[in-house]
């Protein structure tokens, strides 16, 4: 089992990201963060983002449909970088590794263009990619297919000798029906080991 190439996703296998980590600042209990998350910032809303939506038109949209948690969201708009406590350490050093080894790595992330922003201003290290592919900028998300056949296009990778990391199911499968290699992302030790079996790292 060789690869060539390595890909990663960023959110949770290379910064430690959670809403709640900020949310529990600016909200008083569980109960508000959960109304805030069920009714504000949701998921679709997430997602939208991550589709290249901007904060100008989502804050918008939270001023129509819920303005008693408009204040809350702009807060969370500008301080949210505070939703990732900080990098995952062991990744970032097997990412280092990987690069002074001689692979190229790349970046494949779901991303809002603002947050993705104002996140490589705090964590430098997302700079040291031989390429990113993130989602806002593209219009598309993972699982769809079409982003990692942009991964292909713009980069001339063989998805055959390319390994994706990534913390999420539904995104591995995806990668593998696209004819990548794939590693489930749970901790930078079992990442670490399983390069180790692969021979790409010691």
């Amino acid at each position: 089992m060789t690869f060539k190439y390595v890909l990663f996703d960023i959110g949770n296998v290379l910064v430690d990201w959670n809403p709640d980590n900020l949310l529990k600042k600016l909200l008083p209990d569980a109960a508000a963060i959960q109304d805030f998350r069920e009714n504000a910032v949701t998921h679709d809303r997430i997602l939208a983002m991550d589709r290249g939506q901007t904060w100008k038109a989502q804050l918008a949209e939270i001023a129509a449909d819920c303005p008693q948690h408009l204040e809350t969201a702009k807060a969370y708009r500008y301080r949210w970088v505070e939703t990732i406590s900080g990098p995952i350490h062991g990744t970032v050093d097997i990412m280092a590794r990987l690069k002074a080894a001689g692979y190229p790595i790349y970046a494949l992330s779901n991303y809002g263009v603002e947050n993705f922003e104002a996140t490589v201003k705090i964590y430098p290290f997302l700079d040291d990619f031989d390429g990113r592919v993130v989602s806002g900028y593209e219009g598309v998300i993972k699982p769809d297919p079409a982003i990692y056949d942009l991964v292909v296009q713009r980069f001339s990778v063989d998805p055959a000798q390319t390994l994706f990391i990534d913390d999420r199911p539904e995104n591995i499968a995806a990668a593998k029906a696209c004819g990548f290699r794939g590693h489930l992302f749970t901790d930078s030790d079992a990442l670490a080991q399983y390069l180790a079996e692969a021979g790409i790292l010691y």
